[in-house]
């Protein structure tokens, strides 16, 4: 390493260490806040978790700091910038937002916390690649942020819709996806076996999107166990499907690149992308004509049947995302996010 670069690297250490002051502070205020709702008990357990997930946060972050240059490699920035200053608020709310696992259930406006935390985190993680690029500071330590912050935050969110009843046990398996992955390819180099490249895909992003959209909604408190799980099994089926996929194709089981593959594609994206969503859009059409014409007779009935027609439409809806995607930003624009990165990976 450079000389110059040494004396970035230092100047990189003092500023992670403000960073670790402002998050302890901002926890130390939320432990107060804590104390005002419940005994000191669970005050302390909460903040133990908290600060439990900021050392993992700040470990990543310090180990990182060489690598706060450009993709391509150059001079270090001697500062962390504001698309990764974006990124390291988006771990603070995730501590926050970690400190109400294994809580008592919560009450009043406090019932609604997770759910804003993790919502407003998915916001600023909506715009900080963006703002990286906008900057020109795009940087592989943010890179490696985005990607170690999601996969936390993610994790954190399903044990706390675990936790609240709003989704099965075994989603926390999908909510390990990222870390279960990476961890069966390392398996696999071990015993030598090979391990071929993901091709690109405009799907898989989509896929993770609407994963984390659909975390952040199963949080709210008003939604009825069975309404949330039906919402679960729905939802968790394309990101089953996208992780199975990627799996064979890394495994060798699939050739990506053969003639089969891709005729099995394009008939899939036409079953997915036109066929079933119409077929949802007209099935929760007709489901929420049915109960209004049939009025509000049966309220617990009702509400699971307004959360099947609700989860229809959206999915109607969301099956011509891609197509959004490309329609604000073509492939042809060099801000284009990375619509082809995958959930296993990203």
């Amino acid at each position: 390493m450079l000389y110059d670069d040494k004396r970035t690297l230092t100047e990189l250490r003092r500023r992670w260490f403000y960073v670790a002051l402002l998050y302890g502070a901002v926890l130390a205020t939320g432990y107060w806040a804590m104390l005002q709702w419940w005994p000191a008990s669970d005050a302390v357990r909460w903040l133990v978790l908290a600060t439990a997930t900021m050392t993992v946060q700040m470990a990543v972050l310090r180990w990182a700091l060489q690598f706060n240059h450009r993709p391509a490699g150059a001079p270090l920035y001697p500062d962390l910038g504001v698309a990764n200053g974006m990124t390291l608020t988006r771990g603070l709310l995730t501590c926050l937002m970690a400190g109400f696992l294994f809580g008592p259930t919560l009450q009043g406006w406090l019932a609604w916390a997770p759910a804003l935390l993790y919502m407003t985190e998915r916001v600023i993680d909506f715009f900080d690649g963006f703002v990286a690029r906008y900057t020109s500071r795009e940087t592989r330590l943010g890179s490696i942020l985005d990607m170690e912050f999601d996969g936390l935050g993610i994790l954190i969110a399903v044990g706390l819709a675990i936790q609240l009843d709003h989704l099965p046990v075994w989603y926390l398996i999908l909510g390990l996806g990222r870390q279960l992955f990476i961890f069966a390819i390392w398996i696999r180099k071990r015993r030598r076996k090979p391990v071929f490249d993901l091709p690109t895909s405009g799907h898989r992003r989509l896929i993770a999107g609407l994963q984390t959209g659909f975390i952040s909604i199963i949080l709210w408190p008003l939604w009825t166990s069975q309404v949330a799980m039906f919402a679960a099994w729905l939802f968790a089926a394309p990101l089953v499907f996208s992780f199975g996929r990627d799996w064979l194709v890394v495994s060798a089981v699939i050739d990506a690149g053969s003639e089969a593959y891709r005729s099995a594609r394009r008939r899939a994206k036409l079953l997915f992308e036109q066929w079933l969503p119409l077929a949802a859009r007209g099935a929760g059409a007709l489901l929420t004509g049915w109960m209004l014409w049939r009025g509000d007779t049966f309220p617990n009935e009702t509400a699971w049947l307004a959360g099947l027609a609700a989860t229809l439409l959206v999915l109607g809806v969301v099956g011509r995302a891609p197509h959004w995607c490309w329609h604000f930003w073509p492939r042809s624009t060099p801000a284009a996010p990375d619509c082809r990165s995958t959930m296993a990976c990203c």
